[in-house]
């Protein structure tokens, strides 16, 4: 059995689309709810900051229809396109490391949410491992470029020494943020929706908490805010802050839907960069990308085949594991009835009893050898053939 993705992602579609897509509240409902509507023996969502990603197991990944122009990928082109994805070479900024941690938390939730099982878990491992291993013969190991260290690169070199800097929200970037800034000089606080979370972040680094309400009213007092909350709305708007009037405030929203307003950008002291300039594709980049797919073109499909060949061994072994189980069941039922008969049986002396149940026996080692026979099994290629 083999995933079957459906996806928006950038830069195939426009971040916009990919946002109203992207599920934050209600995750294990929604996850219920998509597993009912597609039948699906598993299912996981992934949402990152720049694609949305459903992996369907069985059932009618059709029925899902998330919209016009969404992607599907099944069969080698999906394993390639996973193995891409968890190597980097599908993010922005090629061999970005946050995609497997991503993976892993997706992959977390579904199963404790009951729609993923041990397919799914063996699916990421597999991926996530030649992911790994692509990223070592690409020479991208030791990359670390991600929407995080440009942004953190972004402060460095447009703030002076010593600038202070709110951090919003509690996820992956922030806390890469509110790790690194203080090293480099800046004055750091954390604000969240929940204080309490707020708290947990700040508190091991030993940096103060302020209140989020304070910096929607009025930023004053600092020259960044960075937000990457998975607030539905935004939490910065044009109304609270229009009638303000101070020094230059850097805004770099890294929040898919955003976190503030475009709007903010017509208040002269604003300076806002979103998700999108982050992302956004040059010369140099599309360069690195394209060089970085050629090479690993040979090495995805090596992958993927492998992959596909596990994959199959492990549906082989199942549907033998499931047909064990059934003929257990009917030679159970079989010999329940025989020995029902024994009041019947009486004129049969012990060797005649004993040829019987070797009768038996042999029946069904002869079944299940017939059963094995008989199954499909995958080739080198993992393509099922029939013996």
């Amino acid at each position: 059995m083999e995933p079957v993705l459906i996806s928006f992602h950038a830069p195939i579609h426009d971040l916009d689309v990919v946002a109203q897509h992207v599920v934050r509240d209600g995750v294990p409902a929604r996850l219920r709810e998509w597993q009912k509507q597609t039948g699906a023996r598993e299912l996981v969502y992934l949402a990152t900051c720049q694609r949305v990603l459903w992996l369907v197991w069985g059932g009618n990944p059709a029925a899902l229809d998330p919209g016009p122009g969404v992607r599907r990928y099944e069969g080698e082109e999906a394993w390639v396109h996973l193995l891409a994805m968890s190597a980097g070479l599908e993010s922005a900024n090629l061999g970005d490391r946050e995609i497997p941690g991503q993976m892993k938390d997706s992959l977390e939730q579904a199963r404790q949410v009951g729609v993923a099982g041990e397919e799914a878990h063996a699916v990421f491992e597999d991926v996530i491992r030649e992911g790994q291993r692509l990223r070592s013969r690409l020479g991208l190991a030791d990359g670390n470029v991600s929407v995080a260290t440009v942004a953190l690169k972004h402060l460095c070199e447009g703030l002076p020494e010593g600038a202070s800097v709110a951090l919003v929200g509690v996820g992956p970037m922030t806390q890469y943020l509110a790790q690194r800034l203080p090293e480099r000089g800046f004055k750091v606080v954390v604000a969240n929706r929940t204080r309490s979370k707020a708290h947990e972040l700040a508190e091991p680094l030993g940096l103060p908490v302020v209140e989020l309400a304070q910096l929607q009213r009025d930023p004053l007092g600092f020259d960044a805010i960075v937000s990457a909350t998975a607030a539905p709305e935004p939490i910065f708007t044009l109304d609270a802050w229009q009638t303000l009037k101070r020094p230059i405030l850097r805004i770099l929203d890294l929040a898919l839907p955003p976190d503030s307003e475009p709007g903010l950008e017509q208040l002269p002291w604003v300076h806002r960069v979103d998700l999108t300039a982050f992302l956004a594709q040059t010369t140099t980049a599309r360069a690195q990308r394209a060089e970085a797919a050629l090479k690993a073109e040979s090495f995805l499909v090596g992958a993927a085949g492998r992959l596909r060949h596990r994959a199959h061994g492990r549906a082989h072994k199942r549907h033998l594991a499931s047909a064990q189980e059934r003929l257990d069941s009917a030679w159970g039922a079989l010999e329940a009835e025989v020995k029902a008969l024994e009041d019947s049986m009486q004129g049969l002396d012990e060797a005649q009893r004993e040829a019987l149940k070797e009768i038996l026996s042999r029946g069904r080692t002869l079944a299940f050898r017939a059963l094995i026979q008989t199954q499909p099994k995958p080739n080198a290629d993992g393509e099922v053939v029939k013996p």
